[in-house]
């Protein structure tokens, strides 16, 4: 049968995070195609890949290499490439140390092929992190859950007008990881390389409301389509000095830029268009407060002090086994429960973290890595994620 979905995956680095992540999709067998958008490739790593059948049989795999992400605007060209490669009629994001939770992309699939007027769908999203081998080499590749967080906040965006959606959703991320009618994800994509936002923040923020201008957003309460793992990320850091940064950066420029074109595009007529420009510097002066917060409030200075004082503790405070781990999973089966999920989408929920908890085994790490470990060069116990 021909996919429905095509997972589209920008790697950098970190190979065996995309090892373990398509070793768990394998071990699932996982119906979707799988486009791997290469931007600091490994040559060794590369052929593996290109070969992908003979490692990851169950799996469709498109393998492709581009030029290195030295800078955004060829990271940008990267993924606008990608998604203009995809042929399937349905596509989604994922970073190569995030799991899918089928049961979440399958109903949020069928809901589109139910719905024209909605542009994409998606179910919660569940972070993890684990308590890693004390000091090991292999960083949070293995371990036990030390972790489950989920955001009980999600809301479909149902307004008639691009102009009213925008001012119903706001400014919503977790848009960024839905299943994307193919059209319209390649379109914001495109978007993006024309525009060559200078920062990652930027970037997702226009995802997330460029997204309400194309259509209704749904949020499935009562399934998971991601499992993302936290303190294992590369994308951007928060700005300590801000007022720097906004002086010697295209920070201003290009948040004109993204404004300009989303009123363009949700605006009818020019006072139309004015009055929506003016509704988005209003939920961008919300979100940007809120980061300041991030940056400059009291916790965050305290957090910031300990980090950099004490970076040792700080890494063993995110990584120790929390005995309350059991709390956390079973908030997360009464959250579904309150959103009325049915017994068998729990089951698949309790189903998919088992999976990933036999991807953070040992075992795992011998099979998935054994291929790989020759590979690796290990210095100061990190450097092996970025080769």
């Amino acid at each position: 049968m021909n996919p429905r979905l095509t997972i589209v995956m920008p790697l950098k680095g970190r190979h065996l995070f995309t090892f373990r992540c398509l070793w768990h999709a394998n071990e699932l067998r996982l119906p979707y195609r799988f486009l791997l958008a290469d931007g600091l490739a490994h040559e060794e790593v590369s052929r593996r890949l290109k070969d992908s059948r003979s490692i990851f049989p169950h799996l469709d795999i498109e393998y492709v290499r581009y030029p290195d992400d030295t800078d955004y605007s060829r990271f940008w060209a990267k993924m606008a490439d990608a998604y203009a490669r995809v042929r399937t009629p349905y596509v989604m994001n994922m970073d190569n140390d995030d799991f899918a939770g089928r049961c979440g992309i399958e109903r949020a699939i069928d809901f589109l092929e139910d719905n024209p007027d909605f542009i994409c769908s998606r179910g919660r999203s569940v972070d993890f992190s684990v308590s890693s081998w004390s000091g090991g080499a292999y960083g949070r590749l293995c371990g036990k859950f030390n972790r489950l967080a989920t955001n009980h906040k999600y809301k479909d965006v149902t307004a008639a007008t691009p102009a009213e959606r925008l001012r119903e959703g706001g400014l919503c991320h977790a848009v960024y990881s839905a299943v994307f009618r193919t059209e319209a994800a390649a379109l914001i994509w495109r978007e993006i390389a024309e525009i060559n936002f200078s920062e990652l923040m930027l970037q997702e923020n226009f995802v997330a409301l460029r997204a309400l201008t194309l259509g209704k957003v749904h949020m499935d309460k009562k399934t998971v389509s991601k499992y993302p793992q936290m303190h294992t990320g590369i994308s951007h850091e928060l700005v300590r000095n801000w007022a720097s940064h906004l002086l010697r950066s295209r920070f201003t420029t290009d948040a004109q830029a993204m404004i300009r074109c989303l009123a363009s595009t949700a605006g009818t007529g020019a006072a139309s268009a004015a009055a929506t420009a003016e509704d988005v510097r209003a939920i961008l002066e919300n979100h940007y407060n809120g980061y300041l917060f991030a940056i400059y409030g009291v916790p965050a200075r305290i957090k910031s002090m300990i980090r950099q004082k004490w970076p040792r503790l700080a890494n063993t405070v995110q990584t120790r086994p929390r005995i309350s781990i059991w709390r956390e999973r079973a908030e997360l089966y009464s959250r579904l429960k309150k959103a009325d999920a049915s017994a068998e989408d729990i089951r698949h929920v309790r189903e998919d973290l088992a999976a990933i908890e036999r991807a953070l085994s040992p075992e795992a790490f011998a099979e998935y890595a054994g291929r790989l470990l020759p590979l690796v060069k290990v210095q100061g116990g990190r450097e092996w994620l970025y080769v």
